[in-house]
């Protein structure tokens, strides 16, 4: 089956914060993103997790769609790591601005060390680096839900958190 877009680990994304209103499914033009402020957050690709989606990092850096490489790189993480499908990028609504070349997931982002729940209530298990263990629903409430967030929810979610820690949106 083929992916609705392909993205690499280490690809940096531009996440406009202006578009949080409109539907997931909402197609833009590459005119609709350009001539903006600083008015996008970023974020890296981690790891490809093939038909699970990608996992991704975003930064707490609010800049514009031309923010340099270095900038965005080291910037800290805005909340721990999360799934998407690339529905954004494929709807032109996040735009893909930089490559990271050399690129280690482990090094970089700390890969080995991200930890999402997966599962139901009565069979949740505790994703790290690939491999699952069993968790109970209390230790859970410590840990990101592995779930595919749609662009529209993730912006929201960005601009809550960023207004949190005191940036200017």
């Amino acid at each position: 089956m083929k992916r609705l877009v392909e993205l690499k680990e280490g690809d940096i994304l531009a996440i406009p914060l202006f578009t949080s209103d409109a539907p997931s499914n909402t197609s833009f033009k590459k005119n609709d993103l350009e001539n903006k402020g600083k008015e996008f957050a970023f974020c890296r690709v981690v790891s490809d997790e093939q038909g699970a989606g990608y996992i991704i990092e975003i930064f707490d850096l609010i800049g514009s769609i031309n923010e340099p490489l270095p900038n965005i790189i080291a910037a800290h993480r805005l909340f721990e790591p999360v799934a998407i499908s690339g529905l954004g990028v494929y709807k032109k609504r996040w735009r893909k601005i930089h490559h990271q070349e050399s690129y280690d997931k482990s090094k970089d982002s700390g890969f080995d060390d991200v930890k999402l729940v997966l599962g139901t209530e009565d069979d949740l298990r505790l994703w790290q680096n690939g491999k699952e263990t069993p968790i109970t629903m209390i230790k859970a409430q410590q840990f990101e839900f592995w779930s595919i967030w749609q662009p529209a929810k993730l912006e929201k979610r960005i601009i809550k958190a960023l207004f949190w820690i005191g940036s200017k949106i």
